[in-house]
């Protein structure tokens, strides 16, 4: 590339920069946040004998921003069920031993009528919703049980904590799966 075309390439680089910044300037400073968000639980399994187990289960979007009152679908595209639970950030595992150890899983799985401890159950949980306070999400202890793919789903729920409020999420069955709401 000759130096004039590096140049223009640079400066066509710093402009795209500068316009992105401004436009993510403008929605922060004018505080808007969609009525309507879109979870998806995405990922597979799979094992190498003797080399690796990789679960590559997650929450996309990780980080989501919803108005007050807005609704939030959330669609599971993986072979197994899930939680989307709100909890305290202290909560949050966030190394292999707090993963392995979750403190507040067993807990979440509880409230759902579901044990960890006795054999496997076919079908739904009991108690597929979780709601801990007032109508909607908007506390720890908010939770959400999601079938497999083609069993359950999409489910919605509406995200009612007030305005400026970080509501921290997890899956209670695989708690590495985390993310936030970002109340608007």
């Amino acid at each position: 590339m000759t130096g004039f075309s590096s140049r223009r390439a640079l400066v066509a680089f710093v402009l795209g920069a500068a316009l992105l910044a401004a436009a993510g300037s403008a929605l922060a400073a004018t505080g808007k946040a969609p009525h309507k968000a879109k979870v998806f639980i995405k990922g597979r399994e799979s094992v190498v004998p003797n080399a690796y187990l990789k679960i590559s289960f997650r929450f996309e979007a990780g980080t989501v921003p919803i108005r007050s009152g807005g609704t939030v679908t959330l669609t599971n595209l993986t072979a197994d069920g899930h939680t989307l639970s709100l909890v305290n950030h202290s909560q949050v595992p966030h190394t292999i031993k707090q993963i392995e150890n979750c403190s507040i899983c067993g807990a979440i799985a509880k409230s759902h009528g579901i044990n960890f401890e006795g054999p496997p159950t076919e079908g739904p949980p009991p108690i597929p919703l979780v709601n801990t306070g007032a109508q909607g999400f908007n506390a720890p202890g908010d939770s959400v049980v999601i079938g497999p793919k083609g069993r359950g789903g999409p489910v919605s729920f509406k995200v009612t904590a007030k305005p400026g409020t970080v509501l921290n999420f997890i899956c209670a069955f695989h708690p590495w799966m985390q993310g936030r709401f970002l109340v608007k």
